[in-house]
């Protein structure tokens, strides 16, 4: 059985014949389709069959009704499901679901420039309407809401498609699919302005002309407005007579990530040569730069870079770099979290991407098809790693290096094998003359030979050689040749020992300051380092880790990346490493605990900044001597300070973890990191950071920690897996942090935990289950004396009680929220959010001057306290509610600043 609900509401057959049903049974699946999956209760649902006049005898002819709904359903009938409090029909195939599915999938291909998919997909969603949503049915206030919600979201779809046709110049097609719209949607400028720019393009000047003038009486004579700025600028320009090709399309976002590169280049001509050749050959392939015997430290990543800087000017859709840290000591970049940075990289938000490989490698091929983009992929470790990164644009190029031949990517993607073998002993004394100076070479011939065989021709160890030489301009070649020698006989073997010689070498001429903080960022996990992490690690200033790092920088043995932010070859990373194991406990312990302290402070100090009226965690212990933390000046830096430094706070935790190392600045760590990235739906991170931290704070509770602790991990862990639809993982979190809570008697725990169960519910579609978890929360936080958070809750009973269909009750609550939210805190952060809650509940009653109003003032607080979220959710049903009241432009207002907030957010 299939039900339609896209017209005339009906059950039908495999083979297309349609089931007769009364109307009372039609009604009756028709609010049972309206609640998408969700329970309807047995009061509800007399209330809507009977008209709000149910017979004395409603509860029995309702159980007709369904046994009579459920014999036409037949072999579906188990989709009819009794639920404790009602009925609810799960898992039926519905020409809704269908419907908004492709819509999804279409806005997805919109955002990707693939407008031929688009097209066809909005194409599809509209071939499923048979006549106005619901139709046949009773009156129902909760059919009639939903309706129209379907036929908004119909128009949608029409001017979806009309602007993927416009884009595929499809003008007279779009002129054609418009007209009906147009003529029943009148007041609907979006339809009116595709319209018009359909006829401009079909060269069809003076109809264009006449649409404005028609659209200009409409709007003039119903509701004595002029046409939006948006109207009438197109309007100008064609009365201008500009060309219709100059309009300007939203400018896409171009990528220029390619770090910088050494300055003196030595060498490599052949394989320069080859690249060059392949980007003439313009036919997309890959080319993976690998050495030979798997030899680290020969150049791989500087000779793409030095091509790619060289070439970036033949990319102008964009160059992306991305360190797959493949033979990272710690752990490789996973191809989802990969595909995530390059997405990102186009502007394509977390949020916005979809949750699997397959999903975001397709949208890549999409946002690279028909372009010219530059992709170096660094450091791999497999074939595995890179495969789904690999764009099938024949204008696109990827150079991928490895320390590994990755024959799978070379078999399978086509792509081109280049091998690097050590520098000659002319590309040697190139490199050493770039950095010198050929003067100074010459002025010892011999030294300058002796050099480069000590070094095995190696470009890394020639650079960290190249690098002392050149802070020492005085000293002789002949000396620093003799130093090197030395420590060749320091017990190192050959091959990578070498390079292990060089590095001793080159740490033992720093000072000991900078030697010693070299040897402490081993203890760092990487992959880079700030000055404030730095200084944290070393207990010295901000000006003092600067300074030790710009000497560091002198001596090749960091790289500055970006202002402040510094990072090792992984070889380097490695020896520092080595080197911080071999220091006592005694040193080491107390700078691994002050670089905890350091993400763990930092982290809340930027919440502060992002959310600054979030309730915070408190500190169990106060930061450590010698810890210094980040300081951000806005939202925009504290969005940065996420960008680059998720990775490394993953790899804090993955440290404390392995080391058991202060459990409770995990969980403050994960406190802070819970909205942060609950905000920015940055749902995926946030479920395997507090995931991770779960074993460390358990083994902690066993040994007799606070099991506090334990429900702040599991509460965060739960709020992520309810976003991501994980809902039984979500439930077993977050039922063993209220089962944490309960046992211990700690009601603010207990509170929080049932409100995050209330959030999983309604997400969920169980609106009634949410307001009886928001229910009992509000109980047990006014229990507690907090009589604020009770309030606060019992403004989210109100709102999930309003989804459920029961309208007055959510007023009542949400009206006693507010009362008790301006009697016990006045100007409450959260106040604005119960008064849009309000206003949304008179939207669905139909008041909408008064949700208007309400709205207005919602909008008011939530910009004052700065919770973004919230004020554009209050401002796109502001725009809803202004424009049924037929105040266009100050729609258009509100709905202008909604898109924007939504665009930061992603």
């Amino acid at each position: 059985m299939r039900v339609r609900v896209l017209g005339v509401v009906e059950l039908v057959c495999d083979d297309g014949t349609v089931q007769r049903l009364s109307r009372t049974r039609r009604t009756l699946l028709a609010v049972l389709t309206a609640a998408r999956g969700a329970p309807v209760s047995s009061d509800l649902l007399i209330e809507e069959l009977w008209s709000g006049s149910p017979p004395a005898t409603g509860v029995n002819l309702l159980h007709q009704r369904v046994r009579d709904l459920r014999r036409a359903l037949g072999e579906d009938r188990h989709h009819l499901e009794l639920r404790a409090n009602g009925y609810a029909l799960v898992g039926a195939d519905v020409d809704q679901i269908r419907f908004e599915d492709l819509v999804e999938q279409g806005r997805i291909a919109s955002g990707s420039n693939d407008h031929e998919r688009a097209s066809m997909l909005f194409d599809a969603a509209l071939r499923l309407w048979a006549g106005g949503a619901y139709g046949g049915v009773g009156d129902s206030q909760m059919i009639t809401t939903e309706a129209a919600r379907l036929e908004e979201l119909r128009l949608v779809a029409v001017e979806s498609r009309a602007a993927a046709d416009l884009a595929l110049g499809r003008q007279a097609a779009v002129v054609g699919d418009l007209g009906p719209y147009v003529e029943a949607n009148p007041l609907r400028e979006g339809l009116w302005l595709l319209l018009m720019t359909a006829l401009w393009h079909s060269g069809r000047t003076a109809e264009a002309l006449d649409a404005y003038q028609r659209l200009f009486r409409i709007l003039r004579d119903e509701l004595g407005v002029e046409p939006s700025k948006d109207v009438r600028d197109l309007n100008q320009r064609i009365l201008d007579g500009d060309d219709p090709a100059t309009i300007a399309a939203d400018e896409p976002v171009v990528p220029r990530q390619l770090p910088p590169v050494v300055s003196a280049f030595a060498g490599r001509e052949e394989q320069l040569t080859m690249l060059d050749d392949m980007v003439a050959a313009d036919d997309g392939r890959a080319v993976v730069i690998s050495a030979i015997a798997g030899t680290a430290g020969i150049g791989k990543t500087t000779l793409a870079l030095h091509w790619a800087h060289r070439t970036a000017p033949r990319f102008p859709d964009g160059q992306v770099f991305v360190n797959l840290r493949g033979f990272d000591p710690r752990d490789a970049l996973d191809p989802l979290d990969a595909l995530g940075v390059v997405l990102e990289g186009f502007g394509v938000e977390r949020s916005r991407q979809p949750q699997d490989i397959d999903g975001r490698a397709g949208l890549l091929r999409s946002k690279l098809a028909g372009k010219r983009v530059l992709l170096v992929l660094d450091n791999a470790r497999d074939s595995e790693q890179v495969r789904s990164l690999l764009p099938g644009s024949p204008g696109c190029v990827t150079l991928v290096t490895s320390r590994n031949r990755l024959s799978g990517v070379v078999v399978e993607a086509g792509a081109r094998p280049m091998e690097l073998g050590l520098l000659d002993d002319a590309e040697a004394y190139q490199l050493l003359a770039g950095r010198l100076g050929e003067e100074r070479l010459l002025a010892e011939p011999e030294a300058v030979d002796r050099i480069i065989e000590l070094c095995a021709s190696l470009p890394l160890t020639l650079s960290v050689v190249a690098a002392r030489a050149s802070t020492r301009p005085a000293y002789a070649l002949a000396d620093l040749a003799d130093e090197l020698g030395e420590s060749r006989l320091d017990g190192f073997g050959g091959g990578r020992g070498d390079l292990r010689a060089t590095f001793s070498w080159s740490v033992r001429h720093l000072t000991d300051a900078a030697a010693q903080l070299f040897r402490l960022i081993g203890l760092h996990p990487g992959p880079s380092i700030t000055i404030p992490a730095a200084a944290s690690l070393a207990a010295v200033s901000r000006v003092r880790a600067r300074r030790l790092l710009d000497e560091l920088t002198e001596a090749s043995l960091v790289i500055e990346v970006a202002p402040g932010r510094f990072v090792l070859h992984d070889l380097l990373r490695e020896y520092a490493a080595d080197l911080a194991g071999s220091d006592p406990e005694a040193l080491r312990a107390p700078a691994e605990l002050r670089m905890i302290d350091h993400y763990v402070f930092s982290a809340r100090a930027v919440l502060s900044t992002y959310d600054p009226h979030q309730d915070h965690l408190d500190a169990t212990e106060p930061m450590r001597e010698g810890v210094t933390v980040e300081v951000v000046g806005d939202s925009g830096e504290a969005l940065a300070w996420i960008a680059t430094q998720l990775l490394v706070v993953s790899r804090v935790i993955d440290v404390a973890v392995a080391r058991d190392l202060a459990p409770d600045r995990v969980v403050l760590l994960i406190g802070a990191l819970e909205r942060l990235l609950d905000l920015q739906g940055r749902w995926i991170e946030l479920a395997a950071l507090a995931e991770a931290a779960l074993p460390v704070v358990r083994r902690s509770v066993s040994q007799g920690g606070d099991p506090a602790g334990l429900g702040v991990v599991q509460r965060a862990a739960g709020a992520a897996c309810g976003r991501l639809n994980r809902v039984d993982e979500a439930l077993d979190h977050l039922g063993g942090a209220l089962e944490l809570a309960v046992g211990s008697g700690d009601l603010a725990a207990e509170g929080k935990s049932l409100h995050r169960l209330a959030t999983v519910a309604t997400a969920s579609g169980d609106h009634a289950g949410a307001a009886a978890y928001a229910s009992r929360a509000a109980e047990v936080f006014a229990r507690a004396g907090d009589l604020i958070r009770a309030a606060w809750t019992t403004g989210r009973l109100g709102l999930y009680e309003a989804l459920d269909g029961s309208y007055e009750a959510g007023l009542r609550h949400c009206e006693t929220a507010l009362a008790d939210l301006r009697r016990l805190a006045p100007g409450y952060r959260s106040e604005g959010n119960v008064v849009a809650t309000i206003g949304w509940i008179h939207q669905q009653l139909g008041s909408l001057e008064e949700a208007t109003g309400h709205f207005e003032e919602a909008v008011t607080k939530l910009r004052a306290a700065g919770d973004l979220p919230g004020l554009a959710d209050a401002l796109g049903h502001l725009a809803e509610t202004r424009a049924a009241l037929g105040k266009v432009e100050d729609a258009r207002s509100a709905r202008t600043e909604c898109d924007s907030i939504l665009a930061r957010l992603g």
